[in-house]
């Protein structure tokens, strides 16, 4: 098999869907033998370019001009002109080279994604999209839903959600073949290693072995709510600690200045640890915590939920439904409640009180559910059962 994996985002442009598009075909590649190309757009980097990421060939599309955020006329006929940069190329990418993909796996929501997806079913090959955020309609764009709906309300392509939320609203919208299935985690990374908990915590931060860590790691922008953990922190007493980790991208660095500027004005300096960048040993920071923060406003899912669970390290999280609620063992793995400091206050202090028992035994039901060789078995026989399905109706026709 051979498949066209079309991200919006791709590394070393941060993104969880592209990372984990990424680490997804990696792995495939490895163990399956599935060969696959890449095709990315950006919202930072400009112009097309083919280049490596972890010895893999990307292929960007990416038009030379900015997009201005201010609306307006201005950023309404840049748009425009990107969708033509970006359907044009795709199409000079594709048009010579149908034969040589099985199938077609999107991630995120670009212009490329969108012609892609559309050729694919006028070739009658096997489309999968996977809903990787919170979304009003799994057919965007929404300029072309119509047209995207027709795609995915039949069985020959598939769509993948990641959480209950995202299936129900594929679901509600007419979708016939939905895989609700929750992000791999990586069982060699993820897993219950509290003897090296010191070592990781002297390794990655400025704290003490008597020192309670909270972790919230995470890209630095509003919906993930940094500013909410920092108020969280004022409220418990000193020997509460909290480690802020995570990308930051040059329009997010206002936020950023306001959780610095929060920090002190709390007079927190001495109880934060503040870092920027990707995080690259993410469970590393886990396993060096005691409880997880996850105060995100809206998700598509939120994997750091198992990730942290699966390493036995309680999770207190923003109760979103059909997310935290369907991923968070509740007492056993942790909490999810609203966002209101008090209560969150008394979560993170009956969180301490779960035992290593249940945390060990809760880590082994999140990676018996969640672990990559599962997930990654069930990819397989899925683009297997639809290249079938394909083939059948492609003979009959």
């Amino acid at each position: 098999m051979k498949a066209l994996v079309v991200s919006s985002k791709y590394q070393p442009e941060y993104s969880g869907s592209g990372l984990r598009a990424h680490n997804t075909y990696k792995r495939l590649s490895t163990s399956y033998n599935i060969e696959y190309e890449v095709v990315a757009n950006s919202t930072n980097e400009l112009g097309n370019k083919k280049y490596i990421f972890d010895g893999k060939e990307v292929n960007r599309i990416a038009p030379p001009f900015p997009v201005r955020r201010k609306k307006g006329m201005i950023r309404k006929f840049l748009v425009a002109a990107k969708a033509v940069w970006e359907f044009f190329y795709s199409w000079q990418y594709i048009k010579n080279r149908t034969n040589d993909f099985d199938y077609l796996h999107t991630f995120g929501n670009s212009w490329s994604v969108t012609f892609l997806t559309l050729y694919f079913k006028y070739q009658r090959k096997p489309v999968i999209r996977e809903l990787c955020n919170d979304v009003d309609t799994p057919y965007y764009p929404i300029h072309l839903e119509p047209m995207i709906k027709k795609v995915f309300i039949n069985d020959k392509n598939m769509i993948v959600a990641i959480s209950k939320k995202l299936e129900e609203l594929a679901l509600d919208f007419g979708a016939k073949n939905v895989w609700l299935r929750p992000n791999p985690v990586d069982e060699a990374r993820f897993f219950v290693d509290y003897e090296n908990r010191l070592k990781f915590r002297h390794q990655l931060t400025k704290f003490h072995e008597s020192d309670i860590i909270l972790c919230h790691v995470a890209n630095y922008i509003d919906r993930k709510n940094q500013l909410f953990s920092v108020e969280l922190l004022a409220a418990l007493p000193d020997k509460f600690k909290l480690v802020l980790a995570g990308p930051l991208k040059n329009e997010e660095t206002n936020y950023f200045n306001r959780v610095n500027d929060r920090i002190k004005e709390l007079d927190l300096e001495a109880r934060v640890e503040v870092k920027t960048g990707f995080v690259e040993n993410f469970d590393e920071y886990i396993k060096a915590s005691d409880v997880f923060l996850f105060p995100s406003k809206s998700e598509g899912l939120g994997t750091p939920l198992l990730e942290a669970q699966a390493c036995g390290i309680p999770v207190v999280s923003n109760k979103i439904e059909g997310i935290s609620d369907t991923v968070i063992h509740w007492g056993q793995g942790g909490f999810y409640l609203p966002l209101i400091v008090d209560k969150w206050k008394d979560a993170v202090l009956d969180s301490l009180e779960i035992s290593k028992w249940n945390l060990i035994a809760n880590s082994k039901i999140i990676l018996g559910e969640s672990s990559t060789k599962k997930i990654d078995k069930l990819y397989v026989e899925k683009v297997q059962s639809l290249l079938n399905s394909n083939h059948k109706s492609n003979t009959y026709d």
